[in-house]
């Protein structure tokens, strides 16, 4: 039975009347900030001062029902948003919120007490989306049907919901009907990879070769580490006749398996020992191996709130900022680090690299020269040195 991912609503609600308390309300504002920034321990010290402030603020319990859902710490995301539900019932997003936490423990009927709960005080789609993946996932693909019909009446552009009712359809056999609903999704969410794949075998089932590498074959370069695509690229290759080409992607595809298979076991360690650093670690360097940035750094963000003073943590978190694009963070972060130990070559490395994204040449320079006094024969500046242009050249 496949599960499906669904959308947790973790919206900045403002603040409710009982909360239009000043220090209240900055200091969940700020912890709304530091939530979204990933630094989960400062979001729960904010969310601490604020119910310091106000022991019944319904905004700080659900604030640390946030965090504690992204560190998959159940019990304390549970105890949260429960305190939400004793002081305001009908709170936003708290009944969907709290299903997405027995969802997750597979706790399928309390999850869908809340979903169905939840539809009740909500005009979303994304409840009915939830309540139609614990039905699908309680074996009851009449009722599955229905909810995801029901979440489409409310938001037809809701694309999470056709890509579940697209998979539902798919395992019951359904495939041109599966097949109508995956294009559907494509149209909301034109690059988003588990309905292309789906697309993808499909169109193979249906007997449609030629179709389903057209739509492989670039698959194949934007996302060179995963399986899949080469797999099924190589099955539509098989059925066309052109078995060498065929036999050299279920090769790689084999090979991107067993990698996959490995993250899997250290996804299911940092899982299941939350609190263990070691294991988030080593999860978050699989990923970000596998090219997974975004959940990467998600996992790091998790150790951050077990080691929050490790550099080297920090500078793995700075790294990955910088290839995301998050060039201020990463800054903020390389400039705390050399605050800590201004002998961190890496660092000052890094922080040449974002001066010279933001088009800052002299302190790029500088950051750079730094480096080189700390330690002229470290590898990293050796390389770095080579990339530069010489002065002659200038």
């Amino acid at each position: 039975m496949r599960v499906f991912a669904l959308s947790i609503l973790l919206i900045l609600f403002g603040c409710t009347p009982s909360d239009k308390q000043p220090d209240v309300t900055q200091f969940i504002l700020r912890g709304n900030e530091a939530f979204q920034a990933g630094d989960y321990t400062k979001a729960l010290k904010f969310a601490d001062s604020a119910l310091a402030h106000n022991s019944n603020s319904s905004d700080a319990y659900f604030l640390r029902g946030r965090v504690y859902f992204e560190l998959e710490q159940w019990d304390h995301a549970e105890a949260a948003y429960l305190a939400v539900i004793d002081l305001e019932p009908d709170y936003p997003g708290v009944r969907h919120n709290l299903g997405n936490i027995y969802y997750f423990q597979r706790q399928y009927r309390s999850a869908l007490t809340q979903f169905i709960q939840a539809t009740k005080s909500s005009t979303s789609a994304n409840s009915w989306h939830a309540a139609g993946a614990v039905y699908n996932a309680l074996s009851q693909p009449d009722s599955a049907a229905a909810a995801f019909e029901q979440a489409i009446r409310l938001d037809s552009f809701y694309g999470p919901v056709h890509t579940s009712f697209a998979d539902l359809l798919e395992e019951q056999g359904h495939y041109p009907e599966a097949l109508e609903r995956s294009r559907i999704a494509l149209t909301i969410r034109p690059n988003y990879l588990p309905d292309l794949l789906r697309q993808g075998r499909l169109l193979l089932r249906l007997g449609q070769s030629d179709e389903a590498a057209a739509l492989l074959q670039p698959l194949i370069t934007e996302y060179p580490h995963h399986a899949e695509p080469r797999y099924l690229l190589g099955q539509a290759l098989q059925r066309s006749g052109f078995l060498e080409q065929s036999a050299e992607f279920f090769s790689e595809a084999d090979s991107l398996r067993e990698i996959e298979q490995r993250r899997g076991q250290l996804a299911n360690t940092a899982e299941t020992q939350p609190a263990n650093f070691q294991a988030q670690v080593d999860y978050a360097t699989a990923l970000r191996r596998s090219g997974l940035l975004e959940e990467s750094l998600k996992r790091y963000f998790i150790a951050q709130t077990l080691r929050p003073d490790n550099l080297n943590l920090q500078f793995h978190i700075a790294t990955l900022e910088t290839d995301l694009g998050s060039l201020a963070n990463a800054e903020e972060r390389l400039l705390r680090i050399l605050a800590a130990d201004s002998s961190y070559v890496l660092a000052w490395l890094s922080l040449a690299t974002v001066y010279g994204k933001t088009n800052r040449t002299t302190p790029a320079t500088n950051a750079l020269q730094q480096a080189a006094l700390i330690n002229p024969d470290h590898p990293a500046v050796q390389q770095f040195l080579t990339r530069m242009p010489s002065r002659s050249s200038q």
